[in-house]
Formats: C-alpha cells, sequence, structure tokens
C-alpha cells in the first residue's frame, strides 16, 4: 500500500511539474505537442483507427501554424499566404497569390479571394452566390468544388433573366463559422451577393469555441452580442486559458452555432438575398462524419434555410484515392472536389427548395448540358 501510495504521488508530483513546465512554455509545448499529436494520429490513420477526437486534433493543427504568420521561414511557406488582423476576423489570405502547393494551385486574386477578379459591381443578369467556407472550400484552383459548380450552373440554369452565375469564393483556409460569419456581415455586402452559401464541415465541432478562446485570450473584442451574452452564460473569464473557453463553451454548441448561422440569415433577408447551408464532408472514416454531422443538424435545422447534406459523398471509395497525402493531409485533392460537385449538384436538383433559392428559379427546365 504504501509502496502504491509512494508512486502514485510521484506520478500525481511529476504531472503537475509536466503542466507547470508546459505553462511556462507556452509557444514550445504547443509546437511540440501539435508535432507528437499529429504524428501519433498519422500513425492511427495508417493503422485504419483515426476516430473523431483525432480528426478534430489533426485538423487543428493545419491551422495552428496561422497563429505565428510573422515566423515566417523557408520551412513554413504557407504562413506566407497570410496576414494578421488585430481585430474578430484574426487573420485572412492575401492578394495575388499564385503557386502550386500539395493540393493543387492555390490562386487569390486582389481581394484576396479564391476566383477570378469579380469587382464590386456586380455586371447586370448576373446571379451572384457569396460562398462561405474554410480550407475545403478552397481547393485546389480551378478545380475546386464551387468552380465546378459555377461552370455548370452557367451550362444549365441560365434564363432570360440570368445570363451568367457568379461564385464569390470568401473561403479561407483555417476559418471557422463565427469568421464566415463576420465575412458574411462585413465583407461579402460589398459584391451585392443573391444568395449566401455557408459550407459547414466538422472542422465546426470545436472550431468556433476555440475562436472565442482565442480572441478571450488575446483580449480581443467579441463584437457580436449574442457571443457577449454566451460568454456571459458560460462563466468565460478574460483571464481564462484557451482551453478553459472551449471547455465552457461546450455545453452551448447549439445556441452559439444556430445563432451565428441566424445572424447571417437575417442580414441577407435584409439585403433581399437567401441562404443556403451545405454539410461538406472531408475523406476520413464515414462514422466520424456521421457523428459530426448529426452533432450539427439540429442547430443548423433550427435556422430554417435549406441544408444540403452531403456526408455520404466518399462513403464507397478508398479514402487515400481522395486525400492530398493519403494518410497525412486528409484535404480532398482534385477527384475528391470532382465527387464532392457531383454530390452537391445531384443534391441541388433533388431539393426544389434549394434549387430555387441558389438559382433563382423553380427548377423545372431540363438539365441537357453535358456532365463535367
Amino acid at each position: 500500500m504504501k509502496d502504491n501510495f509512494t508512486k502514485n504521488a510521484v506520478k500525481a508530483f511529476l504531472l503537475i511539474l509536466g503542466l507547470l513546465v508546459l505553462e511556462g512554455m507556452p509557444a514550445l509545448a504547443r509546437h511540440t505537442q501539435r508535432l507528437n499529436r499529429v504524428a501519433f494520429i498519422v500513425w492511427e490513420m495508417h493503422n485504419g483507427r483515426l476516430n473523431a477526437d483525432d480528426y478534430h486534433a489533426l485538423a487543428a493543427g493545419y491551422y495552428e501554424g496561422i497563429e505565428h504568420v510573422d515566423r515566417i521561414s523557408k520551412d513554413n511557406v504557407d504562413n506566407a499566404d497570410y496576414r494578421l488582423r488585430d481585430d474578430f476576423l484574426r487573420f485572412e489570405l492575401k492578394p495575388h497569390l499564385n503557386r502550386e502547393t500539395a493540393a493543387g494551385k492555390r490562386f487569390t486574386n486582389s481581394f484576396g479571394m479564391a476566383n477570378p477578379e469579380y469587382g464590386y459591381a456586380k455586371p447586370p443578369h448576373t446571379r451572384r452566390i457569396a460562398w462561405l467556407g474554410d480550407s475545403v472550400s478552397v481547393g485546389p484552383y480551378g478545380r475546386s468544388f464551387e468552380m465546378l459548380l459555377e461552370n455548370r450552373l452557367n451550362q444549365t440554369a441560365l434564363t432570360p433573366e440570368i445570363e451568367q452565375f457568379q461564385v464569390l469564393n470568401f473561403s479561407v483556409l483555417g476559418y471557422v463559422l463565427l469568421q464566415e460569419m463576420d465575412v458574411a456581415l462585413e465583407k461579402a455586402p460589398k459584391f451585392h451577393p443573391d444568395v449566401y452559401v455557408v459550407a459547414l464541415t466538422s472542422q465546426e465541432i470545436v472550431g468556433s469555441r476555440k475562436h472565442v478562446g482565442r480572441l478571450v485570450v488575446r483580449g480581443t473584442d467579441l463584437k457580436y452580442d449574442f457571443l457577449r451574452r454566451i460568454a456571459a452564460q458560460a462563466g468565460v473569464r478574460p483571464d481564462d486559458h484557451l482551453n478553459t473557453v472551449v471547455v465552457k463553451l461546450k455545453p452551448f454548441f447549439d445556441p452559439l452555432t444556430r445563432q451565428a448561422l441566424e445572424q447571417i440569415r437575417d442580414h441577407a433577408a435584409r439585403q433581399g438575398a437567401r441562404m443556403i447551408i451545405v454539410l461538406v464532408p472531408v475523406p476520413i472514416e464515414p462514422s466520424v462524419t456521421d457523428e459530426d454531422f448529426d452533432n450539427l443538424r439540429p442547430a443548423v435545422d433550427a435556422v430554417g434555410v435549406p441544408v444540403i447534406d452531403l456526408r455520404d459523398t466518399f462513403r464507397s471509395v478508398n479514402l487515400k484515392d481522395v486525400q492530398v497525402v493519403p494518410e497525412g493531409d486528409i484535404h480532398p485533392n482534385a477527384l475528391g472536389h470532382k465527387m464532392i460537385y457531383e454530390s452537391l449538384y445531384s443534391h441541388l436538383r433533388a431539393q426544389p427548395d434549394a434549387w430555387a433559392v441558389l438559382t433563382g428559379n423553380d427548377g423545372h427546365q431540363p438539365d441537357q448540358s453535358p456532365r463535367h
């Protein structure tokens, strides 16, 4: 008994000591912990054991480096694509990017958007779709699923009143719903969109809570009254650590998600625009996607707008074939984006309410164009 007590006491002491060291060396601790965690998760992927917690940790690992875009080196070229903001949004893609990555070309126009040079003024007889998403929606330029959708709409959905469709891609690698909401309210209106499409991935399960935590840790204003109310109800304090805020906000996941989406819906309505929500999967174990999307659906469905759920897109394929780097970078590659596009278009045609919102017509015209 005494030996066990001693052993347990030593273990507890070492654990506390380790936590204190991590607390005193946050930058090094975050970096080391992230590398070890990602390495372990990749090993688990190799052995077919990636679970929901592992996926969320791996997804977070892709975006941790954005916290330090000011520490750019030749080994961290991705960070050179971002610029920091000292506000609610926190960071954004730089304009005029044009380089090859493992996922394909990364390109932005003069506004830092991953689409052609669409200006503020909307051309006559044009229907504009503001696309709000994260890295999955950025994709490989020219081969991303929303650009394939734009091409298809310009083949199948034109009318005498609508002579062209433009998808304005406001997506940014690492963004979560709260940042997408801020873009919808602050940036997108300058382009006069007719439709707002919010593309949510599994990243959102913890993403917005972490965003609030980072704002709190940095002393940045939460900006929106509903966020201040939720933070107050959760007992969030200015001196809380990031993980503490994330834990405190967990019971408020549904109202936080729903109210952020309602902000976009109500803003769109004031502009005479509409809104659609799309649940976009990444090529991971389908059970993880099912669990995450099941968790999202109550908040999403409560918003009262058309919802497109694409969870089955990768259910019947070898996941390695549609990942950017098999067992490494689990973002969809060009083939994966093609599959998302085909699934999205099929769901849109099968849901007349969503098709009508997106295209501005009732969806009864035949689809006679060739598939690409």
